[in-house]
């Protein structure tokens, strides 16, 4: 309970350190320089090392990709009945079908099962940037206002996913594993690590925005339902279908209940999509999704 309590207590510090200016518009960006390249490469060195591989790990891996292919569907699907632009159905498809896995996921992960599962979080959360990182970055290059020879696409996802800190920090970590399991870098990783979570929030409280409400109306409430509800929805019932039950399963699905994923609002504005609309619509999921997080964590723990 307490760590949701500093969930709440960080966002809102962040929301009024805006809303007061007391600091200023792209201070966000140094706070996330920290997480990115020190805090969640620490996470990954510290639980990584730790973690016992096994195929159980394929199901973590392989949900946000379920979710993601899930919201092209459905978003393509409603398209014609709501009248979508093709730049706001890319936008949407994009930020509804990625969870906030790390920055929110992490320190729900703590709070309502404990620090050790942190090393699923971990997995789901590369899986998610992965998916990011190239389907999401090729179907926004591959929008009309972005036409991409195929060549560029690949480079492009290539850069992202071998320059990404917390990605070499993983393949560090396993192939330094047996090095880092010693008892001497725990304290050191442990303490870096600490700063995710405080942080994380902390620069999504100075992101929070509500405009454009009224306006998207449509488009927001169709993306929070299916980001909110749909999808943790059908990744429980993969899991109640293929029968695994545990804490294990229970927090892989719990991260597809996460929010939308504040990573995916960049890689909307680098290809010019609808930045309005996704920075909306990451504020709403987060506020209500942290409602819902106390929902979504009774019935997964009853299911699986």
């Amino acid at each position: 309970m307490v760590n949701f309590f500093i969930i709440i207590v960080c966002l809102l510090i962040g929301y009024l350190f805006r809303f007061f200016k007391l600091a200023s518009k792209d201070s966000y960006k140094i706070v996330n320089n920290w997480v990115i390249y020190v805090g969640l490469p620490s996470i990954a060195l510290l639980y990584i090392p730790k973690i016992d591989w096994t195929l159980a790990y394929l199901f973590t891996g392989l949900l946000p990709f379920f979710i993601f292919g899930l919201s092209y569907v459905f978003f393509r699907l409603i398209q014609p009945l709501l009248g979508f632009s093709a730049r706001t159905l890319t936008t949407l498809i994009i930020v509804s079908g990625l969870s906030n896995t790390s920055f929110v996921g992490f320190p729900l992960i703590i709070s309502f099962f404990e620090a050790e599962q942190l090393k699923v979080g971990i997995v789901s959360d590369q899986a998610t940037f992965f998916v990011l990182s190239s389907f999401g970055v090729l179907l926004a290059a591959g929008s009309k206002r972005n036409r991409l020879h195929a060549r560029q696409k690949l480079k492009l996802v290539g850069r992202r996913i071998l320059t990404f800190p917390p990605f070499i920090a993983v393949v560090l970590a396993l192939c330094f594993q047996y090095f880092l399991r010693t008892a001497y870098f725990d304290d050191f990783f442990s303490s870096l690590a600490a700063t995710v979570s405080p942080l994380a929030l902390f620069s999504i409280g100075l992101q929070l925005h509500f405009h454009h409400i009224k306006k998207e109306m449509k488009a927001i409430s169709a993306s929070l339902f299916y980001k909110l509800l749909l999808a943790p929805a059908c990744a429980l019932l993969f899991g109640v279908f293929l029968g695994w039950k545990g804490m294990f399963f229970q927090v892989s699905v719990f991260e597809m209940a996460m929010p939308s994923l504040v990573a995916s609002s960049m890689v909307i504005q680098n290809f010019g999509l609808n930045s309005k609309l996704a920075n909306t619509i990451i504020g709403l999921s987060i506020l209500f999704g942290l409602m819902l997080a106390f929902l979504w964590h009774s019935v997964i723990i009853t299911l699986l």
